[in-house]
């Protein structure tokens, strides 16, 4: 229907522009991406990506947007990460493309960072009992060691063509928090 803004045209072409910028960004960092060169790869005008998104940028967190409403439900920080992960996994290699760029800039994300936060406040309360330790900065040294490790596994991951199952990644990743 003409007019809705999330009829089926209107999704697909948000569909293509995030294609576009994922291809875009495997190449150059978002900072050098263009609307211009966005709009050439999905083969829309310009008036059509401005119809949809601000910027690159905007554009940007959509596609994280997406990846955050399939792994938030699936994170459940009260059990056991072998639970969980591995179903995160998954979605993850579903999307390896995107997912590589959002890991790449995690730090920079706001969105994924909601995400962790109870998962880090989970995880230092353990890390609190488990080496005995009060200390609020060296809690979250510990969580940054252990997370950075975590996230080079998975990216390493895909960047090899994710051989392995999610399970077994989730298992790796699992023994070395315990």
């Amino acid at each position: 229907m003409v007019g809705i803004k999330n009829n089926r045209r209107a999704q697909y072409t948000r569909q293509q522009l995030k294609a576009a910028l994922i291809a875009l960004l495997s190449t150059q960092p978002l900072a050098h991406v263009t609307v211009t060169a966005i709009c050439q790869q999905a083969n829309v005008n310009r008036g059509t990506f401005y119809m949809h998104y601000d910027n690159p940028t905007a554009l940007f967190h959509a596609i994280e947007q997406d990846l955050v409403a399939q792994v938030a439900p699936l994170i459940q920080p009260d059990v056991s990460v072998m639970t969980w992960l591995p179903q995160v996994l998954d979605v993850i290699r579903q999307a390896h493309t995107a997912t590589t760029i959002i890991l790449q800039n995690i730090d920079a994300s706001p969105i994924l960072q909601t995400i962790l936060k109870p998962l880090r406040q989970q995880t230092l309360l353990a890390y609190a009992q488990r080496f005995n330790e009060s200390d609020p900065q060296v809690l979250n040294y510990y969580f940054d060691y252990y997370f950075s490790g975590a996230i080079h596994v998975i990216t390493r991951w895909l960047s090899q063509g994710a051989k392995e199952s999610p399970a077994v990644i989730a298992q790796i990743i699992s023994n070395v928090s315990a």
